[in-house]
């Protein structure tokens, strides 16, 4: 509930603050946004240049997600590792480039730090979501009520990018800390979109153009994706790494990429804006967002009906699908013991089923309507989990 801090506040008050963005004199943007494939361009007179800015965030919002695909594996691997390492079972014959399976047939893996390995990017899940909870109504009530909505979305993309540099040297004897820097990836993750998501708010007050417009968005975010995971999986085979070295690929390929992305999107593309209203009385900057909160959500229960169980729905079907990658990583390392190569093709096999997939999925929705299809799409869901 604490993303719905900025979109669902409308229905709690009356506010007249004007959502278009401002028409500032932007002719160097256009200018630059014009050397631009045709993908990230809005030829129209009206559309304001955070479009172009958003569409390029898109690229390095998908690599960051993405990146997290092979570091995952990688992470387990040497958790259990290290796991072996203080229980005395032997590891020499492992390396930074493969798995040890010396001791895989031993029913207790072992414990790292008062966890099983196998549990680690289950806990990074738990605890990124517990500080992202607690962190997002702050972060809202900044982009809301300050100017510094540029420097929220800015700040993290550069923080974000600095993570994927210092991912790279993933080790042994580093791979706790970058676990801990995973929560942190995931909580800056948010805080990044909380300011993206304000600036697509403001592209357009005509719900068509606002379609178009996250339309495109989203479909360069897929595509980034499916790019990504294409290149190292391809940059791998070639350079024939293992787990360790694929998930050593990725982040460099992510860093490169995020480095130029946000850094030119951010610099060219972005206007600050100003406080979208006061803090309210009785409220400071901390508390104004989770008071905020707290009056939406009981308005919604007490008034929204419809909303109230489509808002639930989505908690529960996002939290579902959100954690499928995490634990199927897992059940895919410990359990069917793939490589992360291996698990690569599995994502890209999904990703690949999403393009014909999409295309049915609307064919249905027009058929039946878009609730019955949503429904038909988490039964599937249901039971294919």
């Amino acid at each position: 509930m604490a993303l719905q801090y900025n979109a669902l506040e409308s229905f709690t008050e009356n506010d007249t603050t004007e959502v278009r963005a401002p028409t500032a004199d932007s002719s160097n943007q256009k200018q630059t946004s014009n050397h631009l494939p045709s993908i990230f361009r809005f030829d129209n007179d009206n559309s304001p240049i955070e479009a172009t800015g958003l569409a390029l965030n898109s690229i390095a919002r998908g690599l960051v997600g993405m990146s997290s695909l092979f570091l995952g594996p990688a992470l387990l691997i040497l958790a259990q590792d290290a796991a072996n390492e203080a229980s005395g079972c032997n590891t020499t014959n492992n390396n930074d480039d493969g798995q040890n399976n010396d001791c895989s047939s031993d029913d207790d893996e072992g414990r790292v730090y008062g966890m099983r390995p196998s549990s680690l990017l289950t806990n990074i899940g738990v605890f990124s979501g517990v500080f992202s909870a607690i962190l997002l109504p702050l972060f809202g009530a900044i982009v809301d009520h300050t100017p510094h909505r540029k420097a929220i979305g800015q700040w993290a993309a550069i923080l974000l990018s600095i993570i994927k540099g210092i991912e790279i040297f993933v080790s042994k004897s580093t791979w706790f800390f970058i676990s801990i820097l995973q929560v942190l990836n995931y909580v800056l993750y948010q805080a990044h979109l909380c300011a993206a998501y304000a600036y697509t708010a403001e592209l357009s007050i005509d719900p068509k153009e606002q379609t178009i417009y996250n339309a495109r968005f989203q479909t360069i975010n897929y595509f980034s994706m499916l790019a990504f995971l294409i290149v190292v999986t391809l940059t791998s085979s070639l350079l024939h790494v293992g787990d360790i070295g694929q998930a050593r690929v990725s982040q460099t390929l992510a860093f490169i990429v995020c480095s130029i992305v946000f850094g030119f999107a951010w610099k060219w593309f972005f206007h600050p804006r100003p406080a979208l209203r006061q803090v309210p009385e009785n409220s400071t900057l901390l508390t104004a967002g989770f008071r905020k909160l707290s009056h939406t959500s009981s308005e919604i229960v007490q008034h929204w009906a419809p909303l109230r169980y489509f808002l639930l729905s989505v908690m529960l079907s996002e939290s579902a699908t959100g954690a499928l990658s995490t634990i199927s990583t897992t059940y895919m390392i410990h359990v069917l013991n793939m490589t992360s190569s291996q698990i690569g093709y599995v994502f890209l096999c999904v990703f690949v089923a999403g393009i014909p997939g999409s295309k049915l999925g609307g064919m249905i929705g027009l058929k039946i309507n878009p609730l019955r299809s949503a429904l038909l799409c988490l039964v599937v869901f249901i039971i294919n989990t």
